[in-house]
């Protein structure tokens, strides 16, 4: 096994002929804690086995809708630029993935089957670094906030949106029945890592919508300030995919972008979340806010 890293900030490892059966996965959660995001080439292409990846890190979340699943696997989401095969969009703004729910899925991993061979590439952002990077008093003034997910009210949103512009078939019974899983919450802006101690920012540009207590115009400005350091480039990994690639990535630690392929170029790629396997502190609700302004589309329960 060889190892490279993947920026000089700290963000990214590149480990060459990863074996599942070669290493421990303690080992791997603890690379992946320290770089937050990892890029694993020569694993193999069973399909078995990339689950069983998965659940090194925690239980494998089913995906929703049904029909973004990979034949035979509930597990795994099949995300492509094709049409009518698998989810048909990426998250192409700063997210990290599971921030629908309170407790966040703690792991993804994504693999590549078909790569385009202009752009479509994914970014990664480096929250630790980004927290770090504030200057001192506005780091003193975020410490003390809370972010405000309206998720329910957004889920509802993307789900009619979705099933209107016939990129996703939804029964009546299927969005009530998911969104009665959902509720608005609010989350603080600064977490700490659960394995490292290190303090993150929590961000996300689809789910995170407010800062309570503070009037819309100055919350926008405050999360403009952190989105603005966070995603500069100094902080951000661009990964060009290959087919085989499988990327690790740690929620808490990172947010990411999907490019898009390309006109012409197709992108074929699976995903699956695994949820934290302990228990982590709940978010309080959210309270009752004016309805949403319409945000750019998404898919039902996009990242």
């Amino acid at each position: 096994m060889r190892t490279t890293e993947l920026t000089d900030f700290g963000l990214g490892l590149r480990i060459d002929g990863f074996e599942p059966g070669s290493h421990s996965p303690r080992m791997l959660r603890t690379l992946l804690w320290e770089y937050g995001v990892l890029h694993l080439t020569g694993f193999p292409r069973d399909p078995a086995e990339f689950s069983g990846l998965a659940r090194w890190f925690g239980e494998p979340e089913t995906v929703f809708p049904a029909e973004h699943r990979a034949p035979g696997h509930p597990e795994v989401r099949l995300q492509t630029n094709v049409r009518g095969l698998g989810a048909n969009a990426g998250g192409q703004y700063w997210h990290a993935d599971g921030s629908f729910a309170p407790t966040r899925s703690l792991v993804t991993l994504l693999t590549c089957d078909e790569a385009p061979q202009e752009e479509g590439e994914t970014l990664f952002a480096d929250l630790r670094a980004g927290y770090a990077d504030l200057p001192e008093e506005l780091r003193a003034e975020v410490s003390g906030l809370n972010g405000g997910f309206p998720c329910r009210q957004i889920a509802e949103q993307d789900m009619r949106r979705a099933t209107a512009m016939r990129t996703v078939v939804l029964s009546e019974e299927e969005r009530r029945r998911k969104l009665a899983e959902l509720t608005d919450f609010v989350r603080p802006l600064v977490a700490t890592h659960h394995a490292t101690g290190r303090e993150v920012l929590v961000l996300n540009e689809h789910w995170l919508r407010d800062v309570p207590g503070r009037s819309p115009a100055d919350g926008r400005r405050l999360l403009g300030l952190l989105y603005g350091t966070v995603t500069r480039p100094a902080n951000v990994y661009r990964h060009r995919w290959a087919v085989g690639d499988v990327l690790v990535w740690d929620n808490t630690s990172v947010l990411h972008k999907a490019v898009p392929a390309a006109p012409g170029r197709r992108k074929i790629t699976r995903r699956i979340t695994s949820a934290a396997p302990q228990p982590v502190p709940q978010p309080l609700p959210l309270p009752v806010s004016e309805p949403l302004p319409v945000s750019e589309p998404a898919l039902p329960l996009a990242p």
